[in-house]
Order: structure tokens, then C-alpha cells, then sequence
């Protein structure tokens, strides 16, 4: 857990999270575009009158608004169960609390004409902030909510302490998603990439990556694209 909002606090591991005041969020640092990808998390605190809503979300979902505000997530909302996309709640399943596991599946069929090789940052200005180095990346919300189209065959479906609660959502946004929490007030979530997962779906039934083998993925697939590009542009002057 690291590109979240500033105000929600993040424990030493990096695998908790804690809310504070209004619907806030954070992502995870890894994505998936394609595949069948699992992670749980779990409510260790909720006091009276904070809520959750956790699932997936698209890098541009707003992180100073609840999961499932805009069209870049989608979310399960810990109160009565709502599931949430663009703003719109729909029932869905009995509502989760304190001391509750959510399982997290997402299915991403593959596209025949989509190049998966991840975009290189080599060619972009390097920023020196607070002793570190950052690449440049400009905001393309605009551009990215005129380009998104259905992915058919997709699926989101939600597991409650290893109960299969259903499909979620159907034939969602084609696109990366990262696993996603967002809070209301200063509830606890947990999360758990795996791969010793609490409550592990059928695995034969769904043929599931737990989301830990993504970050080595991450590093194979980043290194490919910069490989690319430095082979491209080789008679460059550096």
C-alpha cells in the first residue's frame, strides 16, 4: 500500500491502513491487466459510523473520494452490502464488519490487438523531490475516460470469509486495476497478497494467481519494455 491519500495512515509493514475523517483511498503499488488475480483483506477495526468500500480500482480513481466514485472502480461497500461503479450503488450481498474477510477475484480476459509490455519511463525528465528521484507522468484523466471501452468477459466477484457472495460486476472497464481500499472514518483494513491466503478460493474452480506473483511479474515485464526501448534507441546520444 503507497499511492494513497495523504491523510490515511499506513503501518510500518505496509499491509494496513487506517481512515480518518471522509472517504479517502489508497492503491496498491501493483496492477493487473489480464489473468485471474486474488488478494483478501481484512476489518480488524470498525468503530461506530465508519464504513469501507474496497476492491479495484484504475490509477486515475480519485483518491480523495469513496471506491466506486467514478468510472475508474469498482467496490463493495461494507454497509448493507452495496456495490458501487460511477457513482451508483446497487444491492448486492449482506453488509461485512469487524473481524470479516473479504476475498478480492477479478477475471481480465485477454485482448488479441492490446500490447501488454508495460510503458517505459526512460524517455521521461527525471524530478528530484525531498532526496529522491521521480519520473514525470502528466494526468491523462480526460484522454483515458474518452478510450475506455468494455472488456467482454470480465468479472469481479467477492468472497465473506470464504463464501462465494456472487458476481459483483459483469463486463467492466478494459484496463489496469490495482487493489484498492477506501475509508470513512478511522476504520482498520488489513490486507494479505498472499500466498498463505486466510480463506483461498477453489482454485480448480477459478485457477487463480495469488496478487504476490505480480510484483515479480512487475519487475520481468518493466525490464522488457526498457530493454525495448534502449535497443530502439540506441544511437541516441546519452
Amino acid at each position: 500500500l503507497h499511492d494513497r491519500a495523504p491523510q490515511l495512515r499506513i503501518s510500518e509493514d505496509r499491509l494496513a491502513v487506517t481512515g480518518d475523517k471522509g472517504y479517502c483511498m489508497v492503491r496498491a503499488t501493483h496492477s493487473v491487466c489480464r489473468g485471474i488475480w486474488y488478494w483478501e483483506a481484512s476489518i480488524e477495526e470498525m468503530p461506530e459510523g465508519s464504513a469501507t468500500r474496497l476492491g479495484w480500482a484504475q490509477e486515475y480513481a480519485n483518491l480523495q473520494a469513496p471506491l466506486g466514485y467514478d468510472k475508474f472502480g469498482y467496490s463493495w461497500r461494507s454497509r448493507k452490502g452495496t456495490r458501487f461503479h460511477d457513482c451508483r450503488g446497487k444491492h448486492y450481498s449482506s453488509g461485512y464488519g469487524e473481524g470479516d474477510t473479504l476475498g478480492f477475484l477479478v477475471v481480465l480476459p485477454e485482448e488479441s490487438d492490446i500490447s501488454y509490455i508495460p510503458q517505459t519511463y526512460k524517455d521521461r525528465p527525471l524530478v528530484k523531490f525531498k532526496s529522491h528521484l521521480y519520473y514525470e507522468e502528466k494526468d491523462r484523466v480526460s484522454e483515458s475516460l474518452k478510450n475506455l471501452h468494455i472488456l467482454h468477459g470480465s468479472k469481479l466477484m467477492f468472497f465473506k470469509n470464504g463464501e462465494y457472495q456472487g458476481e459483483a460486476f459483469i463486463d467492466i472497464y478494459a484496463g489496469s486495476y490495482h487493489p484498492a481500499i477506501s475509508i470513512h472514518k478511522s476504520a482498520t483494513v488489513s490486507v494479505n497478497f498472499g500466498p498463505n491466503f486466510k480463506f483461498p478460493p477453489s482454485e480448480k474452480k477459478f485457477n487463480y494467481r495469488g496478487f504476490w506473483e505480480k510484483a515479480e511479474e512487475a519487475i520481468c515485464e518493466q525490464t522488457l519494455a526498457d530493454l525495448l526501448y534502449l535497443t530502439e534507441n540506441e544511437d541516441l546520444p546519452w
